[in-house]
């Protein structure tokens, strides 16, 4: 196989671990958003907005069950929206190069076999005779 092929295939493995994490962060902060942060409320430490099914991010009046950490709520809506926004662009992009791997590699070795070289760099060799 050629090196730029090699090249090629192993961006694309790379992607897919891209797309493995960044997946798992997607669904962490799906869950963490749904979930709602864990405060200290007039009936002690817990999660209030658990079984909210995540309405309470547009019940803003809910919000001030959580007594402390101050502005928890927001905080955990801040952080998570753009954890869940950051990893979708993140699977997009590696979704991209995934596919660029795949087809740069699937069609640099059907070519290749084609014209039955591959070299990047064809360098013909002259003899010199005197």
């Amino acid at each position: 196989m050629e090196q730029s092929l090699i090249q090629m295939l192993a961006s694309a493995v790379v992607a897919l671990v891209g797309i493995a994490g960044s997946g798992y962060c997607l669904i962490v902060s799906a869950l963490g958003l749904a979930q709602g942060p864990y405060c200290l409320t007039d009936l002690g430490w817990q999660y209030p907005f658990n079984d909210t099914n995540g309405r309470y991010l547009t019940n803003y009046t809910s919000w001030s069950q959580c007594i402390e950490p101050e502005h928890v709520v927001t905080w955990n809506v801040t952080l998570f929206s753009i954890l869940l926004a950051l990893s979708a662009v993140e699977i997009i992009l590696c979704l991209v190069q995934l596919i660029n791997g795949l087809v740069g590699g699937i069609v640099r070795s059907c070519h290749c076999q084609e014209i039955g070289s591959c070299n990047e760099y064809e360098v013909e060799v002259y003899e010199v005779t005197e």
